[in-house]
């Protein structure tokens, strides 16, 4: 009987926790801890913290199938995805570990065990690779598996060497690879470089990767041993599943075929193995990768990790068209997806209708843009060719991206369908101010000073001990610091991290920006705490002194105390927006889920899932219960619960969200329950009045929320009293007139308005019938004019060019062309306008004469034969661009 890939997964488990493995549930796809990474790339992450010397845990043993995305950065495989049958966007690691414990012995032995004595995967097929120095790993694979010594397979650094950055716990691995080809002819070819173990036509399937972590790199690129040896293993579940199930690829197993199956229904197409399959395995691939990612608390936009999972969507969409689907189709492939990985992930079937409605209303979205870009697309296409040109634009690429949401890798699939190549290099410099935000997002950890070198370590600890929930100030001692910028000094803090044994400042997390205040010498001396945060279990203390402050000193006890006013503010706003998604779920709907919060002194903001704008209304009844719950002074309970039994009995928690096995619990009243570590009041009546500022849609299902609370809002409030009593002097009324007084100026307004679009409009006619006038006067083959309309704001040049056109069609002027010029906005304007026959009788193409002529002015642009446009940098060159221009109607006139 096949074992099913659920099977499969547990027997890895239940076979290492025989070996005392303690099992650790996979971590979110979206990092809590790590800002360097967008996605979770590998099982070590979440451990990274242990190989790095923080393990307060004590965890010596664990195992675990890790959810993963490679999809961006060195690890990104898009392109091969779905054109072969092993690149996947979304994939399962499974993996078990060594903290100090087991080494290279065990982890052979153990291996070889599960994969031919559990699974019962073909010895023969089976190959190791080891590092070129590694002969104890080479000796154990033969002494401990019988393995013979000419299918233990040598390499270098590149292939058999695992490093965790440029310094930092490294060592050599060993890979399992196993023979998927025919027998007989096996020993002539896994010794071929191009073909065999690590070669590339695909025969030799690597499945798992047994790194031995026993050294440690130094700043200068020496290695030295670390004290404790670890090991830590990835084997690539979809793989390993293909194996035992004997499919051909990893799309012919039950991890896919039943999204597969669903696709082939609802399309009624047929799944081929080949080139005819490649949409069938992108959107099984990207459908599976967006469920896991949405799941985990991400949301599809157009920075960082939202618009990887934007591409994505619109690449798995784009591919749907090959299978005959014309509208959205995604979102009806979800709940297979949740149906297979639903009983290893449970949080899929507790968010699946969120993901349902996300994914739609993201696929009607990029619905109502495509077929208009799909047009455009063709008409570059067309230009181009026309050029005499097999490569898109730069400027062109970046249209369809800004204007109708096509990302450059569904641009350049389009293009590469058309046999066309793209100009990356031209795109990527128009992107690169939101590209510079993306990047922005994921650097923090290394801005911030949080990488392991540099610190300076004054006594060993496990992880700060917070006392901030108690207490405001407390006396503290400094376990380790790290001068950012020394000024000079080798002595003097002037910008440091400092990690203290003990806190009462909250470091950022859960939305909840950090603490600041003061830490005090026994000299007196003050420095500045401008922010806190978590790093390893540790509170990192960022510290900017004014003046110079002794490192000595550091050395002594210190008193930290929090900014309480501060504190405070923060305290109310956090309890805010625990009953503010209390409100909203009561006034909306149990859909209703927090996506996202910031809470500082000034202000919350809160994001949820709900797929429209909430009316008037709603958001009057949410601020009203929020309001009411305040006055009714519900007392702040808190306490410390095991975590999944306070999640069966009702209490909230952040999807996504990283809960140890213990966690806070704060309730309010019977609000409210959440599982919280933040500040918060002691009861409800401490926040005082609740403000609702703005609440806008920041993504497809995902709306946002701002608001204020106490003296904030006072202060508010007392402003806009100060409007109102400013409009009633001004349009000498009372307040209740307000409203009818501004409607009765708007319609004056509006009225005005039409009288002077009527005028202008007549203007502009009366400017038209001259300017065709002067053209057919030019007295050559065909009418034309080319003409200087001096300054002209844009909406002026639009009248007038739209109503020049209107003239040409309307009077039938088959070969009349007209061009036109203005400056404006610190720029120039530029515009061709021509009848129907110019082209056929007399060669004119208005894209390219504005092209050419504003290219005079440092500028482009283009359009058809018959109507097109174009813009210039340069106000004094204008006269240059209408003289090209000139030039280029006379040609065609004088060829004629």
């Amino acid at each position: 009987m096949t074992r099913s890939a659920n099977q499969i997964r547990q027997e890895f488990i239940d076979f290492f926790k025989g070996k005392r493995h303690t099992f650790v549930r996979s971590a979110p796809v979206i990092p809590q801890d790590d800002p360097s990474l967008l996605f979770t790339n590998a099982g070590m992450n979440q451990f990274k913290a242990i190989f790095l010397g923080e393990n307060r845990d004590g965890l010596s043993r664990a195992v675990n199938s890790q959810k993963c995305m490679r999809v961006s950065g060195k690890h990104n495989d898009l392109e091969e995805v779905g054109r072969d049958h092993s690149h996947h966007t979304f994939f399962e690691m499974l993996g078990n570990w060594s903290f100090g414990d087991y080494h290279k012995k065990d982890a052979v032995r153990w291996a070889w065990e599960l994969l031919t004595g559990v699974w019962g995967l073909d010895k023969d097929r089976l190959f190791a690779t080891v590092h070129h120095t590694d002969d104890e790993a080479a000796k154990l694979w033969v002494s401990e598996t019988g393995i013979p010594t000419e299918r233990v397979l040598r390499f270098g650094d590149e292939d058999n060497f695992w490093e965790m950055g440029e310094t930092g716990p490294c060592g050599p691995c060993s890979e399992i690879h196993y023979d998927t080809g025919d027998a007989a002819d096996r020993e002539q070819v896994f010794r071929d470089p191009a073909k065999g173990v690590n070669g590339q036509d695909g025969r030799f399937l690597e499945v798992w990767n047994l790194v031995f972590i026993q050294h440690n790199r130094r700043k200068d690129g020496s290695l030295e041993d670390l004290p404790k040896k670890h090991v830590d293993t990835g084997m690539g579940f979809e793989r390993v599943v293909r194996l035992i199930q004997g499919a051909e690829s990893n799309y012919a197993t039950d991890l896919f075929l039943p999204v597969i199956a669903r696709l082939e229904k609802l399309s009624g197409r047929r799944y081929g193995h080949g080139a005819e399959g490649v949409p069938f395995r992108v959107i099984a691939d990207h459908i599976r990768a967006l469920v896991f990612a949405i799941t985990d608390g991400a949301f599809p936009s157009n920075e960082g990790r939202g618009y990887v999972l934007r591409r994505l969507l619109r690449r798995a969409y784009r591919f749907g068209r090959e299978l005959g689907f014309r509208g959205p189709f995604l979102h009806a492939i979800v709940p297979a997806v949740v149906d297979m990985m639903g009983d290893a992930f449970p949080e899929l079937r507790e968010r699946r209708e969120h993901v349902v409605q996300l994914v739609r209303s993201e696929e009607e979205r990029f619905g109502q843009t495509l077929e208009q870009g799909i047009e455009i697309f063709s008409q570059m296409m067309e230009r181009s060719t026309a050029e005499g040109d097999t490569e898109l634009s730069g400027a062109d690429v970046f249209t369809l991206y800004d204007t109708y949401g096509f990302p450059m890798d569904l641009t350049r699939l389009m293009a590469r369908e058309k046999g066309f190549t793209v100009d990356e290099r031209g795109f990527d410099e128009l992107m690169e101010q939101q590209r510079d935000r993306g990047r922005e997002a994921t650097r923090r950890g290394d801005d911030a000073g949080l990488t392991a070198e540099g610190w300076v370590e004054l006594q060993k600890i496990d992880g700060t001990t917070f006392v901030g929930y108690r207490e405001d100030e407390a006396e503290a001692r400094v376990a380790r610091y790290k001068a950012l910028r020394p000024e000079g000094s080798t002595d003097a803090c002037v910008e440091c991290l400092l990690v203290l044994d003990q806190s009462p400042f909250y470091a950022e997390s859960g939305g909840q920006v950090g603490d600041s205040g003061t830490l005090t010498a026994r000299s007196g001396r003050e420095l500045p705490v401008v922010d806190t945060f978590k790093w390893n279990d540790m509170h990192v203390h960022k510290v900017v002194s004014p003046t110079s402050f002794p490192l000595a000193e550091l050395a002594e006890p210190l008193l930290a105390r929090v900014n309480t006013a501060a504190r405070n503010q923060t305290r109310r706003n956090h309890s805010a927006t625990h009953l503010l998604q209390a409100a909203l779920r009561q006034v909306l709907g149990d859909h209703v889920q927090q996506s996202g919060s910031k809470v500082e002194p000034e202000r919350l903001r809160f994001d949820f899932t709900h797929f429209k704008a909430l009316t008037p209304e709603e958001i009057a009844k949410v601020e009203a219960l929020v309001n009411e719950w305040i006055l009714a002074d519900f007392p702040v309970a808190t306490e410390v619960r095991d975590t999944e039994t306070a999640r069966r009995e009702g209490a909230m928690a952040l999807f996504g969200e990283k809960y140890a096995d213990k966690a806070r619990v704060v309730g309010m009243g019977r609000v409210s329950k959440e599982l919280c570590g933040g500040t918060h009041v002691v009861s409800t009546g401490r926040i005082g009045l609740f403000h609702i500022l703005t609440e806008t849609s920041i993504s497809a299902g995902i709306r946002r929320i701002e608001a204020i609370t106490g003296m904030n809002s006072v202060a508010y409030l007392a402003r806009k009293e100060d409007i109102v009593s400013g409009l009633t002097a001004t349009l000498k009324t009372a307040e209740d007139g307000i409203t009818g007084r501004v409607a009765a100026l708007m319609d004056r307004v509006k009225a005005l308005e039409t009288e002077v679009a009527r005028l202008s409009q007549d203007r502009a006619g009366q400017q038209v019938a001259s300017i065709i006038e002067e053209a057919g006067r030019s007295g050559d083959m065909f009418p034309w004019t080319v003409k200087h309309l001096g300054r002209v704001d844009k909406k002026g040049f639009a009248t007038v060019t739209d109503a020049v056109s209107d003239m040409i069609r309307q009077r039938n002027l088959a070969t009349t062309v007209v061009v036109l010029g203005a400056v404006s906005d610190g720029g120039i304007m530029l515009s061709a306008c021509a009848g129907p026959k110019s082209a056929s009788a007399h060669g004119i193409h208005c894209g390219e004469i504005v092209k050419a002529a504003a290219q005079k002015a440092g500028g482009n642009g283009g359009g058809s034969p018959t109507r097109a446009q174009a813009g210039g940098k340069d106000p004094d060159r204008l006269d240059d661009a209408l003289a090209t221009a000139r030039g280029l109607i006379k040609q065609k006139a004088g060829a004629s």
